[in-house]
């Protein structure tokens, strides 16, 4: 009887340090599960700004456009300019469009995919394909590289010049963390800044010479 006694107390003990293990586990896969989702949103966030930034080469000529549409000041993301496809924004998917129509058409498709309204995926009325509150900011970071030939002694040929710009996508994490320094792209839309999270890209455009 004795001994039965000291075996069921060595099972109660195991049991409790198995439980305590496994509640541990829980814990430590839950934390990977949040890494994991921000490691996605970031990756998305970092597509996102590549995705404009070759935009905004393959139609150098109207670089400044883009900046002027997506400023920190009021940065897209809301769905609003994509939205005004076909409407304020001509479609350039459809039509031939100037390269100051490329630019607000490409912005409002960018504006789209942060704001998640060009996704189909929906769950419980909200669509689910984008990151978390969203913001995209494109800024001159820089004075223009180099000088166009004064006309009319420049040497036959196209010329261009470096214009240096900063593409901000902005979003908000799960866990608070040290606020984002020195990138004021989406600052105030979270409420708490330690949960505002930012990627950078630095765009070199070369703009051609009139």
């Amino acid at each position: 009887m004795l001994s039965r006694g000291f075996t069921l107390l060595e099972v109660l003990i195991t049991l409790v340090i198995l439980v305590f293990g496994l509640l541990g586990l829980a814990g430590l896969m839950a934390k990977g599960q949040r890494a994991s989702f921000e490691a996605f949103q970031r990756q998305q966030a970092l597509s996102l700004a590549a995705d404009i930034a070759e935009r905004m080469r393959s139609n150098s000529a109207l670089a400044t456009g883009y900046a002027a549409a997506a400023p920190i000041a009021a940065p897209v993301g809301s769905g609003a300019r994509f939205a005004q496809i076909g409407a304020g924004v001509r479609n350039c998917g459809n039509d031939t469009c100037t390269p100051a129509e490329t630019a607000a058409y490409d912005v409002a498709l960018w504006d789209g995919a942060l704001s998640g309204t060009g996704e189909p995926d929906v769950n419980g009325g909200t669509r689910v394909g984008a990151i978390v509150r969203a913001s995209g900011c494109v800024t001159p970071s820089g004075a223009v590289v180099g000088a166009c030939p004064a006309a009319p002694a420049a040497p036959a040929g196209r010329f261009f010049v470096d214009q240096r710009y900063t593409v901000s996508v902005a979003w908000q994490g799960r866990d608070a963390s040290g606020a984002p320094a020195n990138a004021t792209c989406g600052a105030g839309r979270h409420g708490d800044e330690s949960l505002r999270r930012i990627v950078t890209l630095d765009v070199m455009v070369q703009v051609p010479c009139p």
